[in-house]
């Protein structure tokens, strides 16, 4: 299984080669530093075994009152004798693991894609590729209900009033769960909504023999990690987000909106019907990969979405290497971002994985191939900063106070920037656990 999981691995390091170099980051001038105390700088490198990271952070979640940082890791032992896949909650404002929220008695069996804590902070959502979702209760550390879908899980969403849940899956469907009474133990779905479709290259490719014997079950889980790597056309739901005024939720992804060739879905809420559907990412693709004997424009458009805390912007992020902002009104484009740090002719610096906008709605980060962290003005369109990271960048988020920035990814690293100032303040890795990890703790 270890060995598998590293040919898949291995095919993602291999874009990482076309990469630009880190560039440094610039301090914006003229903006103060929140009035907070700054905590000193935690030097931390997480080891290498092979050539390849130790570990990956990816996906990240802030606690509403910024006070927890949730983040999914996978984790190596030396020499690939164990992998381990953990969601580390951590102190936000030092950087420090105090807890680590797992299935009881066991590591999580899939790597968590998706992360959200509830509007109120009392619930955890943790979600990927092993096609569940578990719901945690923070503030007593115990896990309240664990659903199985059909298929791998990218994304999740708490509605505004805390009492839906958007998870979207690899078959293009969005699932709409309500929860019953004040807990989440018995959610009840209420509708699925068909928002992408797509095919794959077939025949599928063969599972290679590498000389182990491995579970049905984990076989299948591997056959369509490798399905990934000859789509066609996926038809994966890689964002959700609700408006904070709980009149819609929008959805993005890869593979052809239902109606149209590419867009964001924008569905009314809680009917599910649509909307609009947002489209340009998948004008922008300059770039091909070869399918079959030809060399066409990639099929995936849109990996990550982000709402201001007014619901007055969106913001998108994708392979075309472009951010854009979308007006919630009248749900057209203002903008579109590009970093100029980004050269022409190397593809794979053009994919942003992650896109987080400030709280004030003031800024938009994005982060993916090009090792770094981009920062633009929302107002101007401005670039602010492009903050360096060592590898692929694949979780990026601003705190909900807007103090800080914090991006992961395939460095296994967790970085800490100060808002405004871009001061790094902390970086973090994850500790491999030699034995059986401690138990949840309560987040109070």
């Amino acid at each position: 299984m270890r060995k598998a999981l590293l040919v898949v691995f291995g095919l993602f390091v291999s874009l990482s080669l076309f990469a630009a170099p880190p560039q440094k980051s610039q301090p914006l001038k003229g903006v103060q530093p929140p009035p907070s105390q700054v905590p000193p700088l935690i030097q931390s490198t997480p080891r290498l075994e092979e050539g390849m990271p130790v570990g990956e952070f990816f996906a990240v979640a802030f606690s509403p009152d910024s006070r927890f940082l949730a983040a999914s890791t996978r984790w190596s032992a030396r020499f690939g004798a164990h992998e381990q896949r953990t969601v580390d909650i951590l102190d936000a404002a030092t950087g420090k693991v105090i807890a680590y929220y797992l299935p009881p008695n066991r590591f999580y069996e899939g790597i968590v894609k998706a992360l959200a804590f509830s509007p109120d902070g009392r619930f955890l959502c943790a979600a990927g590729m092993d096609g569940r979702v578990y719901l945690w209760d923070v503030g007593t550390a115990t896990l309240q209900r664990t659903l199985t879908l059909p298929n791998g899980i990218d994304a999740v969403a708490f509605s505004p009033d805390g009492n839906w849940l958007a998870v979207g899956i690899w078959t293009g469907r969005v699932y709409l769960y309500r929860r019953q009474g004040q807990d989440w133990q018995r959610p009840q779905l209420q509708r699925t909504v068909q928002v992408l479709t797509g095919d794959f290259v077939k025949p599928l490719p063969k599972l290679p023999d590498f000389g182990v014997t491995i579970k049905e079950r984990e076989q299948r889980r591997l056959e369509q990690l490798l399905m990934m790597f000859r789509f066609q056309n996926p038809p994966f739901v890689k964002a959700v987000v609700f408006d904070p005024k709980g009149r819609w939720l929008a959805v993005a992804g890869t593979g052809d909106v239902v109606g149209a060739k590419e867009g964001i879905v924008i569905l009314s809420f809680p009917d599910g019907k649509r909307l609009a559907a947002l489209q340009g990412h998948g004008r922008d693709v300059t770039w091909t990969v070869r399918v079959g004997n030809e060399r066409r424009p990639p099929r995936p458009w849109v990996n990550s979405l982000a709402v201001s805390a007014d619901g007055r912007w969106l913001a998108s992020a994708g392979w075309d290497g472009t951010v854009r902002l979308w007006d919630t009104t009248t749900f057209r484009q203002l903008r579109k971002l590009e970093s100029p740090k980004t050269p022409t002719g190397r593809i794979a610096t053009r994919v942003y994985n992650r896109v987080s906008l400030s709280p004030d709605g003031r800024y938009v980060a994005a982060g993916g191939f090009g090792h770094r962290v981009d920062v633009w003005e929302t107002a101007t369109g401005r670039l602010v900063t492009s903050l360096r990271t060592d590898n692929i960048v694949e979780a990026v988020a601003f705190s909900p106070n807007g103090h800080l920035l914090v991006a992961g990814g395939w460095d296994g690293l967790l970085r800490a920037w100060q808002v405004g100032s871009w001061r790094l303040l902390w970086q973090q890795t994850h500790t491999f656990l030699e034995r059986q990890p401690p138990a949840p703790q309560p987040l109070r």
